[in-house]
């Protein structure tokens, strides 16, 4: 199965980020939209693991947790702000068109780099890139309509979904189908 790390955002934010995404639509990009219900903050992409895996990754992530804020789960919940829009890897080739992730501390990015700790003896090894937290509104397929996309991003340069707190971190199976990835958590715990 393919699974991958990530804490969700609420429904309002969502909704903020689908009311953008409909507007930058109107472009006619070609762009592969993800669905509201499939956004969300992804840490860490693990990839194909087996089922007998799941126990040993599930361990790793209370560890990685634990002691995030005061030595125990269920306390390091954190704020995030959404805003922004951008392009990775930059407006001269856009591949990923995203809104910003602002945390309020460094909690956020010590949770991302305690996952790559407790996971790479598992053989997950850290990632390459630095971590940028974002939240994905749709990846670029082909340069058509580019320029439009590009004007209606400038629109929306200052856009701001909203803040809000988040205190869980799931582990999520990603199934490709026709109509889009369907995700089901299959483990959670608290900050």
């Amino acid at each position: 199965m393919r699974v991958f790390i990530a804490l969700e955002l609420p429904s309002a934010i969502k909704a903020a980020a689908a009311a953008v995404q409909r507007d930058l639509m109107t472009s006619e990009a070609d762009v592969g939209w993800v669905r509201t219900e499939g956004m969300h903050l992804t840490l860490k992409f693990l990839g194909e693991v087996s089922d007998s895996r799941l126990s040993e990754i599930e361990k790793a992530l209370e560890s990685a947790v634990k002691g995030l804020s005061s030595g125990q789960a269920g306390t390091g919940s954190m704020k995030i702000t959404v805003r922004g829009i951008g392009v990775f890897p930059g407006p001269r080739n856009p591949r990923v068109i995203w809104l910003g992730i602002q945390p309020e501390d460094d909690r956020l990015l010590r949770l991302q780099e305690r996952i790559d700790r407790a996971l790479a003896p598992l053989g997950f090894p850290p990632e390459k890139r630095d971590f940028r937290p974002h939240l994905t509104l749709g990846r670029v397929k082909s340069s058509r309509g580019l320029d439009g996309l590009m004007k209606a991003m400038a629109v929306h340069h200052h856009f701001l979904a909203g803040e809000c707190t988040l205190g869980e971190l799931h582990l999520i199976q990603s199934e490709l189908k026709r109509e889009g990835a369907v995700y089901t958590r299959l483990y959670s715990v608290a900050l």
